[in-house]
């Protein structure tokens, strides 16, 4: 039994098994299993849908696993190319791992001899670097600070307590009159 490590914060990543069993028998365990299920069975614990991908590296003819990671999830050719050569000898089913499928939390699998590691291969990521903003308005404390609070309008409520009681009166004479 081989023991695979996932540090802590984990982002990015995506682990390729091999699954070895025949491939007929693995199709069987799927018509009568979820696909969840058997990821389960086979990690020897769960993970949340959508961290893991189950499937035959025959339904990538014509694309090809190489460039289902690469055009699919972004992994650079450079992470690729070194493993090139086992990526197109695969046949049967694979596993995509995800690091989504352990919440940033350090854990450890036991992978049984039906799971065979390929590789870790890391997700471009995006520059997150940004030039500074250096015009002196995008300085803190450069805007003019305006001391003095805006005075209330004058005359509020009361002018209009007066009105509206004016347009009742008239109102009333006017009712009383037809």
């Amino acid at each position: 039994m081989t023991q695979l490590e996932i540090p802590k914060g984990e982002i990015g990543q995506i682990r390729l098994f091999a699954v070895n069993r025949p491939i007929d028998e693995l199709a069987r365990d799927l018509r009568n299993d979820s696909k969840e299920a058997l990821i389960a069975e086979l990690l020897g614990r769960p993970v949340p849908e959508g961290a893991a991908e189950l499937f035959p590296v025959s339904d990538l003819t014509g694309v090809g696993l190489a460039s289902y990671l690469g055009d699919g999830y972004a992994v650079p050719r450079e992470q690729i190319s070194r493993d090139r050569a086992r990526l197109d000898a695969l046949d049967g089913y694979v596993l995509l791992l995800f690091s989504s499928a352990f919440d940033g939390q350090e854990a450890t699998l036991d992978l049984g001899p039906e799971l065979t590691m390929i590789g870790t291969y890391g997700e471009a990521q995006p520059d997150m670097s940004v030039t500074p903003l250096e015009a002196d308005s995008a300085q803190p404390y450069t805007g003019a600070a305006d001391m003095t609070p805006k005075s209330p309008p004058k005359g509020g409520a009361g002018g209009m307590i007066v009105l509206l009681a004016v347009i009742v009166l008239i109102g009333l004479i006017l009712w009383w009159l037809l």
